[in-house]
């Protein structure tokens, strides 16, 4: 079949052509998906790299982009028309701007079973509406691409981190970046165009031009009548104000309509401009939502330094560090944190261990009694044997093999 006149051609692209392309760990993965899927999707916040990602894994050149507004027209009028006039294997980008698309794709699909026949990516979850999450069940490999990690952005191969519940040896976690670079990698954070850009004013326009866009354009389709922009933006405000003094952010923070602040914060999570992580069903705290990237978080924090700032920029960055680890092996991460009635939290649960993020050496030395002491109480509530203070150090100090606390460098997941 010939091609669809909203197609547009484009060159292999390699990492010689653009400056800020580097490999992605995600690249294995879906190549596999590939093999097994007829549908593959890559979903993720703006500008993560999805489309060049899949142009150059798959040397794919006919790319058709719903951002061009007649194709988008066609696509939502007549999707059956549409897909006829396109030939498999075909890229299709920010396909949720024509939700009519798939269930085009799953007739396509259904009647002829190929894998690698279509590609589709997009910039907001393609679960959130039931019927496209109908039309996709048992036909697509999904993955979501994160901001790159510090491996990423270095050239380094990918390194598995299965799990810290079992002892090892300092040698097999002997870290290849220390904090101090790991500090000033979360400032400018892992998304592929700030990320290697040198000044910093330039750096502050791309995110101001990219959060007007990702509020004016992409949150405002979740609202069929009455999107208020402004309250978007003081949400945003709200968000960064708490994060400077180090603190997690919580409904209680915020003063108003809680109802609308909650259908906001949850329309920014479904473009990936939040992420959402829920307390530990043992715990009594609340859902909390941080930043889809530190750079974004240092942005709105501004430029004031300190002990809440540097946990909140390692908090976010570690974060992302983890949710590669866990997307890149396949498996699915469930985001928990603890926070008992009493005492500070501890960031992050993953496969019943506890790791707490401490901004200081002070905080691993003269205070570390005061910090193990959240990881004690959680360790004790969960019945496990091994809890983590993660810092600003370059060398692990692991727990004895009966268990106890041990104390990880910021760059462990890196």
């Amino acid at each position: 079949m010939a091609l669809s006149k909203y197609t547009f051609t484009t060159p292999a692209v390699r990492k010689g052509d653009m400056p800020h392309f580097r490999h992605r760990f995600a690249m294995q993965l879906i190549k596999k998906l590939a093999k097994l899927w007829p549908v593959v999707g890559v979903i993720g916040a703006r500008q993560t790299g999805k489309t060049t990602l899949m142009q150059t894994l798959f040397d794919m050149h006919h790319v058709v982009s719903l951002d061009y507004l007649p194709a988008k027209e066609e696509a939502l009028k007549s999707p059956h028309t549409f897909l006829e006039k396109l030939s498999p294997p075909l890229l299709i980008d920010e396909i949720q701007k024509a939700p009519p698309l798939f269930d085009a794709i799953k007739f396509k699909v259904d009647q002829k079973r190929i894998p690698g026949s279509y590609f589709i990516t997009g910039s907001s979850a393609f679960s959130s509406k039931i019927g496209i999450r109908e039309s996709l069940t048992g036909r697509i490999g999904l993955v979501e691409l994160f901001p790159m990690t510090m491996a990423e952005m270095h050239d380094k191969p990918f390194r598995s981190i299965k799990t810290l519940a079992i002892p090892l040896k300092p040698d097999q976690l002997r870290p290849r970046f220390n904090s101090a670079s790991l500090g000033q990698a979360a400032i400018i954070g892992g998304m592929p165009v700030p990320a290697f850009l040198r000044d910093q004013d330039q750096r502050n326009l791309y995110w101001r031009s990219w959060l007007e866009t990702s509020i004016l354009r992409d949150l405002s389709r979740f609202f069929s009548r009455g999107f208020d922009p402004d309250f978007a933006f003081i949400l945003l405000e709200k968000l960064a104000d708490i994060l400077r003094q180090g603190e997690l952010p919580t409904l209680k923070h915020f003063s108003g309509p809680i109802r609308k602040v909650r259908i906001y914060l949850a329309g920014m999570e479904e473009i990936f401009l939040l992420q959402k992580i829920n307390c530990h069903s043992l715990g009594i705290g609340k859902e909390i939502w941080l930043f889809m990237d530190s750079g974004l978080a240092a942005y709105l924090m501004g430029t004031i330094l300190g002990e809440g700032v540097t946990l909140s920029l390692v908090r976010h960055f570690i974060w992302n560090e983890i949710n590669v680890q866990v997307a890149c092996q396949g498996n699915r991460l469930s985001r928990i944190y603890y926070k008992s009635a009493q005492g500070s939290p501890v960031d992050f649960i993953i496969n019943q261990i506890p790791f707490r993020i401490v901004p200081t050496v002070t905080a691993l030395t003269r205070q570390l009694d005061w910090e193990q002491r959240p990881l004690r109480g959680v360790m004790k509530k969960l019945g496990v044997r091994f809890g983590y203070l993660i810092g600003p150090t370059d060398k692990a100090d692991l727990p004895q093999k009966q268990g106890g606390i041990g104390i990880l460098p910021w760059t462990a997941w890196s």
